[in-house]
């Protein structure tokens, strides 16, 4: 089997796999590595070294690719790093299921505009455009920190909720909150709106209010950073 044989292989294989954030069906996608290798046996399509993938507005890399071509199922590992449109996510190592379902594992950073979201590990389902971290979970959000056991990002609607342990910090806005759970919504008629529930506590200039839930509705000014913050 000579090298365009296995290119070709090689590109239809990840054409189906861990590049589904792509979600265009259209346009050509290209695949580079130092070494590339596919046993018919077994399925396995291995690329090592400098591994590169691009199709349309996605791009892929690492430093080893493996793909199953019967179960569809792709890793990346070396250094993964997947950027697609305003998705930005890097990670120890990446894998994709079903086509949908992205798996990154250590130390993983994703980004999207101007929302960070960092952890041990971040599984994402491209599809519903969901992604969740199930412990030490952190969101960074233009000029405030989340941190939390689980947190759960809805991407197409703009809204975070972490659960178990919520601490709400902001040093432009000069407050501290806790709870047991947040839901920070930033879709333009709800920008800004912090809901906190369970054991709820925030703490501004000195100023302390307690409930069991709290809303914050953080006031978006060039020079003045207000929080209004209502208990119920």
């Amino acid at each position: 089997m000579n090298f365009r044989t296995i290119k070709t292989l090689f590109l239809t294989a990840c054409l189906l796999c861990s590049l589904s954030l792509a979600q265009a069906a259209e346009g050509n996608m290209e695949v580079s590595a130092d070494t590339l290798e596919y046993d018919s046996n077994s399925g396995i399509v291995v690329a090592n070294g400098n591994v590169k993938m691009l199709k349309e507005n996605a791009t892929l890399t690492g430093a080893k690719a493996t793909y199953n071509t019967k179960n569809q199922e792709a890793t990346v590992s070396g250094g993964a790093h997947l950027i697609k449109e305003d998705i930005d996510l890097t990670s120890a190592s990446l894998t994709s299921k079903n086509n949908d379902e992205i798996i990154a594992i250590g130390n993983v950073v994703m980004i999207k505009g101007e929302t960070t979201i960092t952890g041990p590990q971040v599984n994402y389902y491209s599809k519903q455009q969901y992604a969740v971290i199930n412990s030490d979970a952190t969101v960074n959000m233009k000029d405030s920190t989340m941190t939390a056991n689980k947190l759960e990002a809805f991407l197409a609607d703009n809204k975070v909720v972490g659960t178990g342990n919520v601490h709400l910090t902001s040093t432009a806005r000069e407050i501290d909150a806790v709870g047991d759970v947040a839901t920070y919504y930033g879709a333009k008629d709800q920008q800004g709106k912090i809901i906190l529930e369970g054991n709820a506590k925030a703490v501004q200039k000195g100023n302390v209010l307690k409930g069991n839930k709290l809303t914050l509705f953080l006031a978006d000014k060039t020079t003045n950073a207000e929080v209004v913050i209502k208990p119920e």
